[in-house]
């Protein structure tokens, strides 16, 4: 597997040139798996490229360099500064739980109200507001509205409580 020469500006090209316009975070792991995987990759590399492009995806999207909105990706045009708040580094907790998030609604089938993206999605925003995040920063990580962040965080899935959330202080 050579993702090893996975980087940003690679990526960045692959998404200025080819898709201007957008793509599914889902199509742009496939189209670097087409790439860089072979027939005789270990069991997991796939996985294991997708934990390193949602890591420079992250990245780029720190530097205002692409939007990620419901799962696609957009190239920020050059001169157009990007919109919302700087989202801040992410902890190893919050890392992995934001790519558990992500992965979800890569793999999901059932559409946007599906219970188990609806946990990943509360998972990672209780994570990063008990971290000190802004409910919009976080909501920018995942890619998704503060208006769908706070609907997120107002239902938790079940055998979760909100106050784990609301005041890390009382927690």
């Amino acid at each position: 597997m050579a993702v090893a020469t996975l980087s940003g500006a690679w990526i960045l090209e692959v998404l200025r040139q080819n898709h201007p316009d957008g793509v599914l975070r889902r199509a742009l792991l496939d189209q670097f798996a087409a790439i860089l995987l072979s027939p005789r990759s270990r069991p997991g590399a796939k996985g294991r490229m997708a934990r390193r492009i949602y890591a420079k995806l992250a990245y780029l999207q720190r530097l205002g360099r692409i939007t990620q909105e419901e799962g696609v990706v957009r190239p920020v045009l050059a001169g157009r500064p990007a919109k919302g708040e700087a989202m801040p580094l992410l902890g190893p907790d919050l890392r992995r739980k934001q790519f558990q998030a992500l992965l979800v609604e890569d793999r999901n089938q059932l559409g946007p109200g599906c219970p188990e993206l609806q946990a990943a999605r509360w998972e990672f925003l209780a994570a990063a507001v008990a971290a000190g995040w802004t409910l919009a920063q976080a909501a920018g990580a995942l890619g998704i509205g503060a208006a769908k962040a706070a609907a997120v965080v107002a239902a938790p899935p079940p055998g979760r409580e909100r106050r784990a959330w609301a005041d890390p202080l009382k927690a």
